[in-house]
């Protein structure tokens, strides 16, 4: 991509990356090389060192006391596919809401057609957190064994309570997860203070590390998943039954170690700079965009501001009767990148109405200004003008 691109596509993966992350890929080539763990030779263990270290530092950042609890994933939806089917027995209930992602709503409804697992989609109410617990509440049966639902729609921003979600999910003995794609790194996630039972998170959207990279995060009182895969662990390697101890339990095979380093150098920079000023920073972007571009003739801007009320930075917006992915691809030979289409999400467009048309969405990051902000809003009014 060249440097003219004007990248507001985030909300995907974030770029720029930090420094420290470059400066942590690249120090795989130059110094921790080797495979980590598996051998006694020091290049060896100098890379378990800092795969450690990566574990420690999530762990500290997000509220667990053991950073064995911290699982390396390839990304958001291995976690989320390792908690579905690891978690979920036969004739288990699971409830999702309305506004999940494909990499939850695809396996519960291959589980759920394959006569597995039954599965409800609850309506929630953005913007009404009453509501959105009621809808759960009512929902939960006898056999309910999981609640897992989005922390931010990755469409349209909105925010779920999830912290008061997972107290109803305990209070009825039932298990809780969150999919924190759009959250990690912009919201304070604490598994201890909140009692969440599972978290899956990508390491390359805000936590700023390199695309591959995840963490699924296992609560200190929550039953360890059935595995998604078995074998080398490097750890009691005579015995043909996988270890039943974390991480090995649910890390078979080398692990991707330069994305690791890379992830290592995000979870510094996110830890530097502060979640709270990340996430200030970003919603005076994102409140910026939406007074412009609510502004303009002839485009809509989805959500309504009870809705859109703490929301992540991810904005969703039609232009006329322009599909997602005319407007995106138009705005993107004007030199701005964001994402049109369905977003991997139809639920979310199903609840809003869209579909069929689908939205262009801008994810604004830690990296952007308020002149970017100023020029995508001026090239979607020049793009009305043509139309």
């Amino acid at each position: 991509m060249g440097t003219e691109m004007i990248y507001f596509d985030n909300a995907a993966t974030t770029w720029p990356k930090p420094a420290a992350v470059r400066a942590g890929a690249i120090n795989f080539f130059s110094r921790y090389g080797a495979n980590p763990g598996r051998s006694g030779h020091r290049m060896s263990m100098d890379a378990a060192a800092q795969i450690y270290r990566c574990r420690e530092l999530a762990a500290e950042m997000f509220g667990l006391s053991d950073p064995a609890r911290v699982i390396f994933t390839q990304n958001c939806t291995q976690g989320l596919n390792q908690i579905i089917k690891g978690v979920l027995q036969h004739g288990d209930h699971l409830l999702i809401s309305d506004l999940e992602h494909n990499s939850v709503y695809r396996p519960a409804y291959r589980l759920g057609q394959e006569g597995r697992i039954q599965y409800d989609i609850v309506a929630t109410r953005p913007g009404n957190d009453e509501a959105t617990l009621r809808a759960f509440s009512e929902a939960i049966r006898p056999n309910t064994r999981l609640i897992l639902v989005t922390h931010c729609s990755n469409v349209f921003g909105f925010r779920l309570p999830v912290e008061r979600l997972c107290a109803l999910a305990h209070r009825r003995g039932v298990l809780f997860a969150v999919d924190a794609a759009q959250s990690a790194g912009t919201f304070p996630i604490d598994c201890a203070q909140a009692g969440y039972d599972y978290v899956a998170m990508p390491g390359h959207k805000g936590l700023y590390g390199p695309t591959g990279t995840g963490l699924l995060l296992i609560g200190e009182n929550a039953p360890l998943p059935v595995p998604l895969m078995e074998g080398g662990t490097g750890s009691v390697s005579r015995n043909p039954v996988q270890p039943q101890e974390l991480p090995d339990l649910l890390e078979s095979g080398t692990l991707n170690t330069f994305g690791i380093l890379g992830l290592l150098g995000g979870l510094r920079f996110v830890q530097r700079t502060g979640i709270r000023q990340i996430a200030r920073q970003e919603d005076i972007l994102y409140q910026k965009l939406r007074r412009n571009l609510s502004g303009i003739p002839g485009v809509k801007v989805l959500g309504d501001t009870a809705a859109c009320q703490g929301a992540a930075p991810v904005l969703s917006f039609q232009v006329g009767g322009q599909t997602g992915e005319q407007t995106a691809a138009r705005l993107a030979d004007m030199g701005f990148a964001l994402r049109g289409g369905l977003h991997c999400a139809p639920l979310a467009h199903q609840k809003m109405g869209t579909l069929d048309q689908g939205t262009a969405r801008a994810g604004i990051g830690y990296f952007n200004t308020g002149e970017q902000v100023d020029a995508l809003s001026n090239a979607v009014e020049r793009l009305v003008r043509r139309r």
